[in-house]
C-alpha cells in the first residue's frame, strides 16, 4: 500500500483544493469558474503495477496507504488465526529479478521493480526480497512524485525476520520504518523528520512476510473455490493482519496491446482494508500476471513487463487524481457559515452508520443497510474557555506532532502574542497557520509538524498538524481529523484534513486552511487521531476516506 495517500483535500473556500495525500489546499483553480457546475470526468483509478513475485504483494497492497496511504495509506475485520495452507512452501524460491509498468487510468504514471532469491546468513537459508515503486501523478495539474522501497527477510516458510520500509515524497524528509523480530518481540524502529523512535510490540511465531503471497500462490496453489488465510505483517499500518485468499478460476482476461489471456483468478482481501478486493491472474505455470483491485472509487492494475519497458519515459499525460474523486451534491450557498446541514449518505455495501462517528458535531440515523441521514451541527470557538480535561496523548509531543520542536514554539508564541485564555488562543493560532503558510502545494504527502515549521508550506495535511502541534505547545489539547469538505466553486466535497482543540471539554474543529474562527457544518468527520507514537501510523487515519470514496454519495437534505 503505497502510502500515496489519495486523500484529496478540497479547499474549503472552493478556491483551491488540497489532497491529503500531499493535495495543496491553497492553490487557485483558474480553470474554474463560479457561473458553471464543474462536472469533473469519470474516471477509474488503475493501478498497474508489476504483478507476481514477492513484490507484486508489496506494491499491490501498498498502493493506498499512502499515504494512494492512505494509506497508503493505506487500509480490518476478519478473525487473525494461523496459516491453514497445507505444506507452505518450504523451498527458497530461485533468484529472479522482475520489472513492471504502473498505469493510473489508463496511463502510465511510473514503473516498479523487484528481486527476490535465497541467501546463506548466519549458517540459516533466508529469502530476501528488494523491490520498488517510482510513481508521479497529477494534483490539480501539479505532480505528485512519490518512491517506495521495501527489503524483507524472511523464512523458507514466509515467516517475517526483519523489513525496512522507505516511502520518499520530496519535498518531505522520507520517513522510514525498520522491524525485525526477536522472539517474542518485534522491534521496531520509526524515523520520522530525520529523527527516530523505537518501540516494541508483541510477536507470535507464523507471521508472514508483506513479500510471501505470491510465492504461496505459485509453490502451494489454491484449487477453484478453496479458500486460504495467514496472518502478516504491514508494514506501512505496523500491525498484523489477516490474509483471506480465495481462488475462483479460469477465465479471459484482458492485458496491455489490446491482448487476451485465459487466466486463473485469485482474490484477496485484508483486514486491514476492510472492503478492499485485490484480484489477481495467473498462468498455468502459476506466475501472477496482472493484479487489479478497486480503491478510492477506480480501479488499480500492474502488469508484468520487461525492463526496457518499465523504464520508458512518461509522457506527461497522468491522470489529475483530486479532480477524479469529487463527490457532487446541489450547490450549498455560504456554506461556511452554515448552522446545521443534514445530509442523506449512501455507501454502496456498507452501512454509513459503520463508518462516519458521532461526537459534539455530528449525529447519525440509519434509514437502511446502505443508507442514513447525517445531521452536522456548527460548533464554534467559545468566547473564553478552560483545557478540557483528556488523556496525556492529546497533549504530549510525537513523531508528527513536536510540541516541544523550536520552531514550532517559536511559532505558538508568534501566535498567541499577549492572549491566555485558551479559545482566544486558537482563534488566533488558526489564523496564524492559515496566513503564514502562504507556500501552497500539492507535493507534499504528509510532512510533521516540525517539518512544516521550517518549510511553512503544504496543504490541509500541514496546516492540520501545525496548528495541533501549536496548540499543544501552549497546553491545549488536540487532534487532526481526516473527514470530507465542500468546495464551493466546484459544488463538491473532497478529501480533507483540519484540526480540532478541547475547549470547555468539547472537541472544537479549527481549520487552518480557512483561517476563518472556526468552521461551519460543511466539515463531515470520519476519523480523528492524536497522532500519539503510541497509536498506529499516521496513514490508518485514512483508511475510512479511502475506503468509501468512489461508493459514498451525499445529497443535501436541508441547511440552515
Amino acid at each position: 500500500m503505497i502510502p500515496v495517500r489519495a486523500w484529496f483535500a478540497v479547499h474549503p473556500d472552493g478556491a483551491s483544493l488540497t489532497g491529503l495525500a500531499g493535495l495543496d489546499l491553497g492553490r487557485k483553480l483558474p480553470i474554474l469558474n463560479r457561473s458553471r457546475r464543474y462536472n469533473p470526468p469519470a474516471r477509474n483509478l488503475r493501478f498497474l503495477s508489476r504483478p507476481g513475485k514477492s513484490f507484486m504483494l508489496v506494491p499491490k497492497h501498498r498502493l493506498f496507504v499512502a499515504t494512494l496511504l492512505a494509506a497508503s495509506t493505506l487500509l480490518h475485520c476478519l478473525t487473525p488465526v494461523s496459516v491453514v495452507a497445507a505444506d507452505p512452501p518450504a523451498k527458497s524460491p530461485e533468484k529472479d529479478d522482475s520489472w513492471s509498468v504502473i498505469y493510473l487510468a489508463g496511463q502510465r504514471i511510473g514503473y516498479s521493480h523487484s528481486t527476490v532469491g535465497p541467501v546463506e546468513q548466519d549458517g540459516k537459508s533466508i529469502v530476501k526480497t528488494s523491490s520498488v515503486m517510482n510513481m508521479t501523478i497529477k494534483r490539480f495539474g501539479q505532480a505528485l512524485v512519490m518512491k517506495q522501497s521495501l527489503d524483507t527477510d524472511e523464512t523458507p516458510t514466509g515467516d517475517l525476520l526483519r523489513f525496512r520500509l522507505e516511502m520518499a515524497n520530496p519535498p518531505a524528509a522520507p520517513q522510514v520504518t525498520k522491524g525485525r523480530v526477536e522472539g517474542a518481540q518485534l522491534f521496531l524502529t520509526q524515523e520520522v523528520n530525520g529523527k527516530e523512535k523505537t518501540t516494541t510490540q508483541p510477536w507470535k511465531p507464523g507471521v508472514k512476510s508483506p513479500a510471501y503471497q505470491d510465492r504461496a500462490l505459485k509453490d502451494n496453489p489454491l484449487k477453484p473455490g478453496e479458500t486460504r488465510s495467514f496472518e502478516s505483517f504491514f508494514p506501512e499500518f505496523a500491525m498484523i493482519g489477516t490474509v483471506t485468499l480465495k481462488a475462483d478460476d479460469y477465465q479471459e482476461v484482458k492485458l496491455l496491446n489490446q491482448t487476451s489471456r485465459r487466466l486463473f483468478k485469485v482474490s484477496s482481501t485484508q483486514s486491514v482494508l476492510p472492503g478492499i478486493v485485490t484480484d489477481s491472474f495467473l498462468d498455468d505455470d502459476k506466475e501472477t500476471v496482472k493484479v487489479s483491485s478497486s480503491i478510492l472509487g477506480s480501479t488499480m492494475e500492474l502488469y508484468l513487463v520487461p525492463q526496457a519497458e518499465a523504464l520508458k519515459a512518461l509522457a506527461g499525460t497522468e491522470l489529475d487524481l483530486a479532480i477524479s474523486t469529487l463527490i457532487n451534491v446541489k450547490p450549498l450557498l455560504k456554506v461556511h457559515d452554515t448552522k446545521r446541514v443534514v445530509y442523506r449518505v449512501t455507501i454502496v455495501g456498507q452501512n454509513p452508520a459503520e463508518v462516519i462517528p458521532v461526537g459534539d458535531t455530528q449525529s447519525i440515523k440509519k434509514i437502511d443497510d446502505e443508507t442514513a441521514e447525517l445531521t452536522v451541527i456548527a460548533l464554534p470557538i467559545p468566547p473564553t474557555a478552560t483545557v478540557g480535561q483528556v488523556g496525556a496523548e492529546f497533549l504530549e509531543s510525537s513523531q508528527y506532532l513536536q510540541r516541544d520542536d523550536e520552531r514550532v514554539r517559536k511559532h505558538a508564541d508568534l501566535a498567541a502574542k499577549d492572549a491566555t485564555d485558551p479559545a482566544e488562543i486558537a482563534r488566533r493560532m488558526e489564523k496564524y497557520v492559515h496566513e503564514k503558510l502562504d507556500k501552497k502545494n500539492f507535493s507534499t504527502a504528509m510532512a510533521s509538524a516540525g517539518e512544516v515549521a521550517r518549510t511553512l508550506e503544504g496543504d490541509c495535511t500541514e496546516h492540520a498538524v501545525l496548528l495541533a502541534a501549536m496548540l499543544r505547545a501552549k497546553g491545549i489539547p488536540s487532534r487532526v481529523v481526516v473527514g470530507l469538505v465542500y468546495a464551493e466553486r466546484l459544488f463538491a466535497f473532497g478529501g480533507h484534513m483540519w484540526t480540532e482543540a478541547n475547549l470547555n471539554g468539547k472537541w472544537v474543529p479549527l481549520d487552518a486552511t480557512l483561517g476563518q474562527g472556526g468552521i461551519g457544518a460543511s466539515h463531515i468527520k470520519l476519523a480523528h487521531s492524536s497522532l500519539s507514537d503510541n497509536d498506529p501510523p499516521a496513514i490508518t487515519s485514512f483508511a475510512s476516506l479511502m475506503t468509501v470514496i468512489g461508493r459514498l454519495k451525499l445529497d443535501v437534505i436541508s441547511a440552515e
